[in-house]
This record gives C-alpha cells, sequence and structure tokens, in this order.
C-alpha cells in the first residue's frame, strides 16, 4: 500500500466564462418593478406574485453585479409609492385624516416586510459592502 500513488484532486474553473444577456438587467429590473409598484406590493394585491421567482430575479441581478441597479430602482420606486400614497392622504379630511393615515401606515409597514423578503439578499450582501442603508430602515426614512 505505501507503493501505492495517492491521488489529489483539483478543483477547476469553468473553462466557458457566463456571459449575461446586456438587457438583463433592464429586463430582471422591470419585473421587480412591476412587483413593487405599478399594482401589487404597495397596493396591497400580492395573491399572484410569485415571492420566490421574485427573490431569484433579485439575487441574480446582485449576482451577476447589478446591485446598484436594484437599489437605486428600489429608492426610485419606494418613492413613487410614497408620493401616491401622500395624495390619497391629502385627500382625506377631519375624523377619516387620522384613519387614513393608521391604514396607510400599516399598509407601508405590510409591504416593506414584503419587499425586504424578496430584498434580502441584497440586504445581506450588497447593502454592507456599499455603505447603503438597509431596506426596511430606507422604507421608513422615506
Amino acid at each position: 500500500m505505501s507503493n501505492q500513488k495517492k491521488r489529489i484532486f483539483q478543483i477547476e474553473a469553468f473553462k466557458n466564462r457566463v456571459v449575461v444577456d446586456p438587457s438583463y438587467s433592464e429586463k430582471t429590473w422591470n419585473i421587480l418593478d412591476h412587483a413593487i409598484h405599478q399594482n401589487q406590493i404597495c397596493n396591497q394585491n400580492a395573491s399572484g406574485l410569485s415571492f420566490e421567482e421574485l427573490y431569484r430575479n433579485a439575487y441574480n441581478m446582485v449576482f451577476h453585479k447589478f446591485g446598484e441597479k436594484l437599489y437605486s430602482g428600489l429608492f426610485t420606486t419606494m418613492t413613487a409609492c410614497l408620493q401616491e400614497t401622500s395624495i390619497s392622504l391629502e385627500a382625506a379630511q377631519g375624523d377619516l385624516f387620522l384613519e387614513e393615515l393608521n391604514r396607510k401606515w400599516n399598509d407601508h409597514n405590510k409591504a416593506l416586510l414584503m419587499i425586504r423578503d424578496i430584498l434580502i439578499y441584497m440586504d445581506r450582501i450588497y447593502i454592507p459592502n456599499n455603505h447603503k442603508t438597509p431596506v426596511n430602515e430606507l422604507g421608513l426614512n422615506l
């Protein structure tokens, strides 16, 4: 047995480099933007969403170095959602104002939890490495 050679295994890098479609980040962000803003999460209508698919899209954007696009898009989308909320709050009068404010605050917190769950990989990897504000804190600050 002492005469037998010991085999040493080496892990080698992939020979072919993975190339990402140039329009990948834009397509993926459009899917996430639609889910967050245009009619689902911000408006409490998330029943038709696949959170696994949205998480995977966000994960892939960060993994393929599109974290800045994801973060800046999130900032813009959340700002737009909150501007729409402020318009509906301005329209509320009298006693209805406090009820509407409480309802919108609760809706905003629920939406933030869903958005944070989708973007948790960005929250763990991209945000600390780039000294950005975490998703939940960003939503509360806005």
